[in-house]
């Protein structure tokens, strides 16, 4: 199911929840998360990986977390569906961090309230509710 311009509902899923359910699998996924994933996808004009097991890759937990999973913090904003940890082609994690920084208010928009800072391969982002304007 495509639910963006560039992604597909595998990508924001792991697979035992895609191959369950995949028509209901999107309401375990916020819009925002979606509207963030392509608008980093225009930004920058290179592929972005969120979840690649649907095509051999190795990713399955960097979108929907099933809440019982042992993989990140308990309360991670993943098992709401609000998180994904983007891998962008060419770029270095820190590039797009530091990108998000000074142009916050063009991320906002789009739902973007936070980013972790030491995730050495990807970039995490969500759109938690922080009831804040900055980042």
């Amino acid at each position: 199911m495509k639910v963006s311009k560039n992604f597909w509902l595998q990508e924001f899923l792991p697979p035992d929840l895609y191959e369950m359910s995949p028509q209901s699998g999107i309401w375990m996924i916020d819009r925002r998360i979606i509207n963030i994933a392509q608008f980093i996808r225009e930004r920058y004009g290179k592929p972005v990986t969120i979840n690649n097991w649907h095509s051999g890759g190795q990713y399955k937990e960097s979108g929907f977390r099933n809440p019982f999973t042992k993989t990140g913090a308990l309360l991670s904003q993943h098992k709401f569906g609000r998180a994904i940890d983007a891998k962008i082609d060419g770029l270095h994690p820190e590039e797009i961090r530091e990108d998000i920084r000074q142009n916050y208010a063009l991320f906002r928009v789009v739902g973007l309230t936070t980013i972790e800072v030491d995730t050495p391969t990807w970039v995490h982002m969500d759109c938690r509710n922080t009831n804040q304007d900055s980042l």
